[in-house]
Formats: C-alpha cells, sequence, structure tokens
C-alpha cells in the first residue's frame, strides 16, 4: 500500500519508556504466530519489551498541529526479523496496542490494528519517575520505578548504551493482529527522539501470566524524549503468507 496524507499519525513525542526482557528465543518463537516473523537474537536471547509513551498533537494526515490531542498508549513488543520480503530486516510483532484515549480505542485499530482502552500514568518523585498502567477494571498491566543510571550499563542483550540504541532505533517497522481476520497491519515508524539508558525496577509485568513458564527476565530500559513520532500505515499482510524463498508445501 503506497503512503497517503490519510495513512500517517503525526505526532510529538513528550517521553517513552522501554523496559527490556530476555528470553529463550525458542520460548519467543513458539508466541509469534506467522511463519514470517521470527525472533530477533541478541546474544543468544530473545527480547521482549514493555513500551509506554506520552505524545503530543497526535492528528491525522494534513489535521494543524494545534487540533492535535494528547495521549498516553503502551504496548508489549517483541524484536523479530520480518523474513516477508527479498532480504531479513528487523521488525517488532506488538500483539496489541493500548492507549487511555477513549476515542483511539475505536478509531486507532483501522490504522494500528487491535487497540484497547487502558488507563496510564507516569509520574515523578523527588528521586525516581512512576510508570504505570492498568486496565479499566483497574487490574495491573505494567508497573515499574525508573531512575538515571548512576553506573555501568549491567545487561546481558546489551554491551554499550550505544547497542541499545541501535537496537531499539533498528526495529522502526511494526505487525499487529489487524481489524481483518487473518491479517496483520504493517505500520512504520519515523522519529528524531534523543535516548538515554537507565535505572529500572519492575514491580509487575502482566506478561507474566500471559506467557506463564516463559522465564522472562528483566534486562535494562531506555528512555526517550522529544522529537518527531510519525507512525505511517502500509497495508496488511495475511497470517499465511509464505517467507521470501520458502517453497510452498
Amino acid at each position: 500500500m503506497a503512503k497517503t496524507a490519510l495513512s500517517t499519525i503525526h505526532s510529538r513525542l513528550d517521553e517513552r519508556y522501554l523496559f527490556n526482557f530476555r528470553v529463550s528465543p525458542e520460548t519467543l518463537a513458539s508466541r509469534i504466530p506467522v511463519s514470517w516473523l521470527r525472533p530477533r537474537i541478541v546474544n543468544g536471547w530473545g527480547v521482549v519489551s514493555f513500551c509506554i509513551l506520552k505524545l503530543e498533537r497526535v492528528r491525522l494526515g494534513p489535521m494543524p498541529a494545534p487540533l492535535g490531542v494528547s495521549t498516553t498508549s503502551c504496548a508489549y513488543r517483541c524484536g523479530v526479523m520480518d523474513v516477508s520480503g527479498p532480504s531479513p530486516e528487523p521488525s517488532v510483532y506488538i500483539a496489541g496496542r493500548s492507549t487511555d484515549l477513549p476515542l483511539g480505542s475505536i478509531l486507532g485499530p483501522a490504522l494500528l490494528g487491535k487497540m484497547q482502552k487502558v488507563r496510564t500514568d507516569i509520574s515523578r518523585t523527588q528521586d525516581h519517575v512512576d510508570v504505570r498502567a492498568s486496565y479499566t477494571d483497574g487490574k495491573s498491566l505494567f508497573s515499574a520505578r525508573a531512575k538515571p543510571l548512576t553506573k555501568r550499563l549491567d545487561s546481558k542483550l546489551f554491551g554499550s548504551q550505544g547497542e541499545l540504541i541501535d537496537f531499539i532505533k533498528g526495529g522502526a517497522s511494526s505487525y499487529s493482529p489487524s481489524s481483518r481476520a487473518g491479517h496483520y497491519s504493517r505500520v512504520d515508524l519515523e522519529e528524531d527522539s534523543t535516548y538515554e539508558v537507565i535505572d529500572a525496577e519492575i514491580d509487575y509485568s502482566g506478561i507474566d501470566a500471559a506467557w506463564q513458564d516463559a522465564g522472562l527476565v528483566f534486562d535494562s530500559a531506555i528512555r526517550a524524549t522529544g522529537g518527531r513520532y510519525d507512525l505511517t500505515y502500509l497495508g496488511r499482510l495475511p497470517a499465511r503468507l509464505q517467507p521470501a524463498g520458502a517453497v510452498p508445501a
């Protein structure tokens, strides 16, 4: 699908937090529902991240920026390699996005795939930031405390801040279940944010309950601030698509 004025959601990033968990590639592969997305291996591990981001001036296509709205959205993201094309490329698989904007949960699926309404909060104390997301019934989805990193990055996934930033920026495309059954929506991200590695403590991660016995281990966290944050819908791929180069059975 060609890019059009009405297929791009424009916004300005206030701040974004990503909390990264490592998991065995085999376990991650078992949670990815299509054959043309495969785990992106980092130092022998698969990577699952919880992402929460606050956006300002969110608007569709040619709408003027002053008419945009603010929203805090979140999602669990799986690092993958997209093998649907002529050469593999880094991407992200998202089982479903969530937003605190009621209208977003109604209109968002047309471009971004399945989306549900949640409650979100990013609040500051004197020495840390509390990050929380919960379902509308009050059940927790995710909660953590984040603060500046005052020691060397301690990660089994990434050897340096640069490696972590490169990994996040490398996943500029994403796929999530489409509103059309049996299909997955592709959305590409264009941004120019500033990143910094941070320290974090996880209080609750809802994916542990959904992925029982997966063995997810918290590894690292990063924060992004400022800059353009544009999401462009590029159409759908069928779940049964054969990976490029595969021989049909």
